[in-house]
Formats: structure tokens, C-alpha cells, sequence
């Protein structure tokens, strides 16, 4: 990757939707600073969005936020479109919908009837079409590790009908995924089950190792692989150890090793980005028992540990042309065996002749760029350049070119 700096952690900031005023994120900014955050997870609900003001001011201070849509399994698309449409004018590109469905608690009664992936993807596929089609990337919910109904099996039948059903909406898809350590070795399950093939569902022998810790993301990338033919950008929905659930140095010691993983740059390239959990919640919670602020504001070690963690280089100055490039739009045309079409080059000459965006070819450029408009589909970049983008963390905006004489602006 060509950032400017390492890829970062982040943190899930609440578990309500009522920390988000301007006073929240006066009060949280200068300490997400301090400890190197650059994302923020924040949840939605149906009926009660995340503010404006919120979401740019965390935008502006160069922090990314991913929206998870805490809902009812039988939520209507037509309950969220509005949000939807108004998270991505306000620069969120990230929004991930439900929490946990392999749960008997997320279905009631409707838990016993038989094919429970697939009557999930009634639920999740209009909400992920809906974003898909306001430029936003739909990411597949986190699931339980383990849970009622097997994560591992649950995850490759819903991805192998989502392909089914909806393959633009699949090929564009990320994951999320729950990403505790809960009492075991960081490296625990590293290598996926080509590593520990042993490992069944709900029995794992003495001398084995299964899915359920950090290294999650290495066995949901063989159920994506196999289900979707490729894998794609996974975000650790929540992720490390909490507190309540260890000793508060066990916490403290985990914590700061997986951020510096995320520091030195030392994870897939496939793991988008990562959050902990959590940084404020009711104090009478289970999630504010784990909280990293107390009840009285005062930060718990892991916060202290973290800011002496985060390096304290200076980053490398950029070039003129790469600060005149970070300033702007990219406009990111792709390449072919037999040359660019014209049609492809036509596309691009509105914001030529306006002067508002660089124009060029170069990936390792782009991702210099705040915003990136993509010229064509999916299909006409490398899936490596395609994982480069989405992890990047800068705005991306897909703009299909249609035919030689109809161009989409």
C-alpha cells in the first residue's frame, strides 16, 4: 500500500445513538488524535441518524466513520432509503446492517423455521442493493464466533446465495466480523483451517485450534474465497480484549500488541481496518463495564498505552504534485491490452476542462487522493487494485461508462 501513512485501528464509539453531539465530538477528537485513531465506528438505528455535523466534523479531522445499522431483521428498505441517501452526501462510504442473525435472539419464533441463511439475505440483500446504489459499500454483518447456528456455515451458504441473488451487490460486498481474543493468544487459529483442519463445529480437539479469536479474519477469508470466488475487504467490526472479561494488563497487553500490527502494517491486505471495543457506553452496560473511559472520564490504561504506542515520526513531506494531488479529486481511468477506448477518455474530459481533478492511470497516485472517481465497472480493475482502493480510506465514487456515444456523469 502507498498511504501515507500505516493503515489504522479504530474504535466502536457507542452502543447508543445519543453520544453523537457536537459536544461528544468536541470532547473525543483530541483524544482519538492522541492515540492515532482513523476510524470511527458509529451505530445507526432505522428511526434516529447519526448527525451531519458529527460525521463531517469527524470526516474533517481526518477520521473515517463506518456506520452500522443497528436493526429489526424485518426492517423495510424503504425505512432507511432516506438515511441511506443522506450518509452518503455527507461523505460516509462504509455502512454495515444487523448484528449477530447465526443469534436464536435476533429471530424470535421465526428462529425454528428451516433455512435460516437464506431467509437472512431476505432481510439483508434490499438494504445492501439500497447502498450499493447511493455509492455507499455494504459490508455483510458481524457475526457470533461459534454462536447458535455455526458462524462458519452460516457465512458461506448466505455468500453463496447473495452471488445468486445479487451478483453486482456480491461483488462489491465487504464482511464484518467480531474479532475478540477473549482469553487466548493473539495468534491463536492463525492459518485458517488449512493450518487446523481438525477443528469442527462446536469441537475443537486439545491439540487444535479454531476460528474463535483475532485471527478470525484468516478462516472468513476461505468461506468468502470459496463462496464468492474472491475475498473481500474485511473490517474488524470489534475486535482484541475487553475489560471485565480479563485482567486489566491482559487488556492493556493485547490491546497495544494488535495495534501494532495495524501500525508496522503486519495484517492481510484483505483486513480493511479494525475497531475496538468500545470507547464509551451506559456505565451500567455490559459494553460500559468494558468501556476505556470510566464513568467519570477518566481513560483506563489501554488509552495511556496506546498514545505511547502510536509513532511519533513526522510523516515524509510530500512533493508539490503530491500535495496538489491529495488536494483534489483523482480521476482513476483503467488500463487495457489494446489501449484506453475513447469513449473511456471522453469520460474524463468534463473535469478536464474544468480544471477539477488530476487525471491519470496510476493506482499508487489515487490512493494519495482524498476523493477517487473510478471510470467503468468493477470488472476493468485488477482485484488487487480494487483491495488498495477500498482500504484506503479515501472517498471512492464508481462511474460507469456505458457506451461510446452515453457516458454517465
Amino acid at each position: 500500500m502507498t498511504n501515507q501513512e500505516p493503515r489504522r485501528f479504530g474504535l466502536y464509539y457507542s452502543t447508543t445513538t445519543d453520544r453523537y453531539r457536537q459536544a461528544d465530538l468536541e470532547g473525543i477528537i483530541p483524544l482519538l488524535h492522541r492515540m492515532g485513531v482513523g476510524w470511527l465506528v458509529v451505530r445507526s438505528t432505522a428511526a434516529r441518524a447519526v448527525p451531519e455535523d458529527f460525521l463531517k466534523g469527524l470526516l474533517a479531522h481526518g477520521i473515517t466513520p463506518f456506520v452500522h445499522f443497528v436493526l429489526p431483521l424485518e426492517t423495510p428498505p424503504a425505512e432507511v432509503g432516506v438515511l441511506l441517501r443522506s450518509y452518503a452526501r455527507w461523505g460516509v462510504r462504509h455502512v454495515a446492517f444487523f448484528d449477530r442473525p447465526n443469534l436464536q435472539g435476533a429471530w424470535g419464533r421465526a428462529w425454528g423455521q428451516p433455512d435460516l441463511p437464506a431467509r437472512f439475505l431476505d432481510a439483508f440483500t434490499p438494504l445492501a442493493a439500497a447502498a450499493d446504489v447511493e455509492g455507499l459499500q455494504p459490508f455483510f454483518p458481524p457475526l457470533a464466533p461459534g454462536g447458535d447456528y455455526w458462524d462458519l456455515a452460516f457465512l458461506r451458504a448466505a455468500l453463496q446465495g447473495l452471488r445468486r441473488r445479487n451478483p453486482l451487490v456480491a461483488e462489491r460486498l465487504g464482511l464484518c466480523a467480531y474479532a475478540w481474543a477473549e482469553g487466548k493468544p493473539l495468534d491463536w487459529g492463525r492459518g485458517g483451517p488449512e493450518v487446523w483442519p481438525a477443528a469442527q463445529p462446536y469441537f475443537t480437539p486439545p491439540d487444535s485450534e479454531d476460528h474463535r479469536g483475532f485471527r478470525i479474519f484468516d478462516w472468513y477469508t476461505v468461506e468468502a474465497r470459496a463462496a464468492l470466488g474472491r475475498v473481500p475487504p474485511i473490517f474488524l467490526l470489534g475486535m482484541g480484549s475487553r475489560y471485565g472479561y480479563e485482567p486489566d494488563e491482559a487488556v492493556e497487553s493485547k490491546n497495544t500488541a494488535i495495534a501494532r500490527l495495524f501500525w508496522e502494517n503486519d495484517l492481510p491486505a484483505e483486513v480493511l481496518g479494525g475497531a475496538f471495543w468500545v470507547l464509551t457506553a451506559p456505565a451500567e452496560s455490559p459494553e460500559g463495564r468494558a468501556a476505556w473511559l470510566e464513568p467519570s472520564g477518566k481513560p483506563r490504561g489501554t488509552v495511556a498505552a496506546l498514545e505511547a504506542l502510536r509513532p511519533q515520526s513526522p510523516r515524509p513531506e510530500r512533493t508539490a504534485r503530491q500535495a496538489a494531488v491529495a488536494a483534489r479529486r483523482y480521476i482513476l481511468l483503467p488500463t487495457f491490452a489494446r489501449g484506453v477506448p475513447p469513449h473511456y477518455l471522453s469520460a474524463a474530459l468534463p473535469w478536464l476542462q474544468r480544471g477539477e481533478a488530476t487525471v491519470g492511470f496510476s493506482v499508487e497516485e489515487a490512493l494519495r487522493a482524498q476523493h477517487i472517481t473510478l471510470l467503468g465497472s468493477p470488472d476493468d480493475f485488477p482485484p488487487e487494485a480494487r483491495t488498495a482502493l477500498q482500504a484506503s480510506g479515501a472517498t471512492l465514487e464508481w462511474v460507469p461508462v456505458n457506451s461510446p456515444t452515453e457516458v454517465a456523469l
